[in-house]
């Protein structure tokens, strides 16, 4: 059994709630995180002895702290928040809209301010940016521009915060149609999940960004 604790940040559903159970199944400790505890209780229930919860708004930045701060030892934390925006293309989409959407990019940011509070000095920080900024598309600017936002963030971060470890997933449009993929597969949160799962144990893995996207756009199966 694995002596390492991983904070998750939306660890009640979707690519967070895999991750947990994937970690979980390979030895870690998870404490998962979220704003609803009924979620986080049956979650947390499900997933067995080795995950807890901390009732948490992530938007929060003082009590996100006192939250980090309260769990004591952390070796790992993955953000997979997800924030709810009427974004789109830069030309539709209203100021008050695109900072809404930014809300990952900050709650993101917030947790690499933390990290060497909170983290043990060898831990990590692994991010979930998008494919949308490697390969733009029209009527997803808003998008693009926060998953590059979040694969810069990265690699500074990185450099600002060694010896702890950040890098970024770059998922393809999980729950999506297929676009001009090279592999005929689906993508699912099991996938991302199963990446985290690696970069969190490769110790020689940081300031990284990889796509979990089946080669989204560059190829010609749509399903």
């Amino acid at each position: 059994m694995k002596n390492e604790v991983v904070f998750i940040l939306g660890g009640g559903s979707g690519m967070g709630l895999a991750t947990a159970a994937v970690l979980i199944q390979n030895g870690y400790q998870v404490v998962i995180s979220g704003r609803t505890e009924t979620t986080l209780v049956r979650v947390s229930k499900r997933l067995g002895p080795n995950c807890t919860y901390a009732l948490v708004d992530a938007s929060d930045a003082e009590r996100l702290k006192r939250t980090l701060l309260g769990i004591g030892k952390i070796d790992h934390i993955i953000v997979t928040i997800s924030v709810r925006a009427n974004a789109g293309g830069i030309h539709n989409t209203s100021e008050a809209n695109a900072k809404k959407a930014f809300q990952r990019f900050w709650i993101s940011y917030n947790v690499l301010h933390l990290s060497s509070e909170v983290l043990q000095r060898n831990g990590s920080v692994t991010l979930i940016s998008g494919s949308s900024a490697k390969t733009p598309l029209k009527g997803y600017g808003v998008w693009g521009s926060l998953h590059g936002s979040l694969n810069a963030l990265v690699k500074q971060a990185a450099i600002d915060l060694a010896p702890i470890r950040i890098n970024a997933i770059s998922p393809g449009g999980i729950g999506m149609n297929p676009d001009r993929q090279l592999t005929e597969h689906n993508g699912t949160t099991e996938n991302v999940a199963q990446m985290i799962y690696a970069v969190v144990g490769n110790a020689a893995v940081t300031a990284t960004v990889i796509d979990v996207d089946g080669g989204e756009r560059m190829g010609t199966w749509n399903g």
